[in-house]
């Protein structure tokens, strides 16, 4: 991949972060009315089946070069991912997201030891993780 194409990358996964970052803001001025916790749910939903994706286009690709059947693990969290809105339990849906996305990083982790995706990818995929991730806790521990 060129490096103009690794920027571009790099800057609309991060660009991808604001509807986190913008919850957590939301919530933190006193916006809940908004259905601020809802929003930024249906949108860890919406990211994590993403990358479920990139796992699935991964597989068609790359099956006979893993151990790991990204068809199944993929499917699996994108259907967790979207069950989630279901949950009740505020905690639980938070928790569960953040631990789908957790998991879809180890994955990643996992495939760049394999030489399945650039290293690059794996620092952006685990810096994007990282704030996605305080993101859903911040918008846990604002919701109560």
């Amino acid at each position: 991949m060129r490096p103009i194409h690794i920027q571009l990358a790099k800057t609309l996964t991060f660009m991808g972060a604001l509807p986190f970052a913008g919850a957590v803001v939301a919530q933190m001025q006193g916006m809940a009315h908004y259905h601020t916790g809802y929003l930024a749910l249906t949108y860890g939903a919406v990211i994590i089946s993403f990358l479920c994706g990139i796992h699935w286009g991964l597989f068609l690709n790359h099956a006979q070069d893993t151990r790991l059947n990204l068809l199944v693990t993929s499917n699996l969290l994108a259907l967790l991912a979207w069950a989630t809105l279901f949950f009740v339990v505020p905690v639980t849906q938070y928790l569960v997201q953040i631990a789908a996305f957790i998991v879809l990083w180890l994955i990643d982790r996992k495939l760049v030891a394999e030489g399945l995706i650039e290293r690059w990818f794996y620092q952006l995929r685990t810096q994007i993780t990282l704030l996605v991730t305080v993101c859903l806790c911040a918008m846990l521990v604002l919701q109560f």
